[in-house]
């Protein structure tokens, strides 16, 4: 979840103090210097600034510096004046003149920093924003504006600095809190973004649903999957629209053993956008896990007829067919995908199992030694992803690499420890290896997690005699 900048109405609380000197009438076009003239347009111009009037304000002031292009304050109040007219290259232009002019240099700044920020120049915003904070430290606009650049810019620990001096005036400000939870997430820092990120949440932050999806992030992260999934729910009944929010819950639920929730929730996705192919490609992954083989089929042709150039519905499109005993078809969708990802260690592993059903053990072989490869590369470069942990396992497997392969599958149990698939299949592994003990230490717990695999295991338990 990227995290996204905050939103603070940081505009138009600036008051500028301006000395207003009698003076008297304009010219138009060539105009002989007048500086009475142009203390009387000052004048004007300063009024009709003062009533919002800013376009009005705007010829005023610029009589005033055609009668004294020297008037700085002219130049001043003009260039504030481009800024509510949201003209910020003219706004910069007065506000420089005035500053050669000599006029209050902390005034220019102040206003100049707003025009930089709007400018997307935040380089030389922060350089206006820190002579102001240094002369009114407890400046709550620019400690603010000061704040978002900075965590704009990845500087966190000036953002945080910024943010905790504003949240310490304003304690119960929870755009502000909000804005402190985006930043401990950005440092990593799990707890503060969790702590922060609800007490967003229960100061009233307009970024409600976003302040939910952090908790439920960090949630994640600290192994808090309760949490997380409760935060998430609640995403959705605020903005249901939130795509990723679909397919971050299915996964926990994938990971807790709970496919037909995984399968139920994405449904509920693709009744929203029921033309997204990733949302087809998911769920035809979690309808293989739960034995939904046809669906599975079905899913992830949807998953290529929306989303043609992604190779990962092919990919669940060849497992699929695998498990219905079309390896011919399987092999197809596998080179399908291949095509689009040629290294991609999954499919090596389900093209190597299409070989097998057609009885082709050599080329059988070779892929599954490409998929161990593969989901090697896979599993370093994504540590925290189990489902990677768990394929390897079954290349290894494949692969007659046994111990390689036990050691994968309880890596993945690490990180999903309800994921029966992966202890059913340590099981057959203890089998292969002659350990009926080890063996019937998985089934014993794979009957707390699933009766059907556990009477699966079982059964192949029974096969295997006591005698040494």
């Amino acid at each position: 979840m990227k995290i996204r900048a905050p939103f603070f109405a940081l505009l138009g609380f600036l008051i500028i103090s301006l000395v207003v000197i009698p003076t008297s009438a304009s010219a138009q076009e060539q105009v002989k210097p007048d500086k009475g003239r142009s203390k009387k347009a000052l004048v004007e111009g300063d009024k009709l600034f003062r009533q919002r009037n800013y376009r009005d304000a705007l010829a005023k002031l610029s009589e005033a510096v055609r009668f004294d292009a020297t008037n700085s304050q002219a130049h001043y109040l003009k260039g504030y004046t481009h800024y509510f007219l949201k003209e910020y290259d003219d706004a910069l232009t007065e506000l420089n003149t005035a500053e050669q002019q000599k006029f209050k240099p902390i005034e220019i700044q102040k206003v100049r920093a707003f025009v930089q920020y709007e400018r997307k120049d935040f380089e030389a915003a922060m350089a206006d924003i820190r002579p102001v904070l240094a002369a009114e430290p407890q400046n709550l606009d620019y400690l603010k504006l000061s704040g978002e650049i900075s965590l704009g810019q990845k500087n966190y620990d000036e953002a945080l600095a910024s943010y905790q001096k504003v949240s310490a005036m304003s304690p119960n400000d929870g755009n502000l809190v909000f804005a402190l939870a985006q930043i401990y997430a950005a440092k990593g820092d799990l707890e503060n973004q969790a702590t922060y990120a609800e007490s967003a949440m229960q100061k009233g932050t307009q970024f409600y649903a976003d302040a939910q999806v952090l908790a439920a992030d960090a949630y994640l992260k600290l192994g808090k999957t309760q949490q997380a999934e409760t935060a998430l729910l609640k995403v959705l009944e605020s903005k249901p629209e939130n795509r990723e929010v679909y397919r971050t819950l299915a996964d926990i639920y994938r990971q807790q053993n709970r496919f037909n929730d995984a399968i139920e929730i994405i449904r509920r996705g693709i009744r929203l956008y029921p033309n997204d192919g990733g949302l087809y490609t998911d769920i035809s992954w979690f309808y293989s896990l739960a034995g939904r083989n046809e669906d599975a089929i079905q899913a992830a042709q949807a998953g290529i007829r929306f989303q043609p150039k992604e190779s990962m519905a092919y990919t669940n499109l060849c497992r699929a067919y695998n498990d219905v005993n079309k390896p011919e078809l399987a092999i197809s969708a596998c080179n399908n995908a291949l095509k689009i990802k040629p290294d991609d260690g999954e499919t090596f592993f389900y093209l190597g199992r299409a070989n097998d059903l057609l009885d082709k053990p050599a080329e059988a072989t070779k892929y599954y030694k490409r998929a161990v490869a593969g989901l090697e590369t896979f599993t370093s470069q994504n540590p925290t992803y189990s489902d990677g942990f768990y394929l390897l396992g079954n290349a290894y497997f494949a692969d007659n690499q046994l111990d390689k392969a036990i050691a994968a599958y309880s890596k993945c149990l690490e990180m999903s420890p309800r994921f029966a698939r992966a202890r059913y299949n340590i099981g057959i592994v203890q089998l292969e290896k002659k350990n009926k003990s080890a063996a019937t230490e998985q089934y014993n717990i794979l009957v707390n997690l699933d009766r059907a695999l556990a009477t699966k295991l079982k059964s192949e338990i029974d096969k295997v005699s006591d005698k040494p």
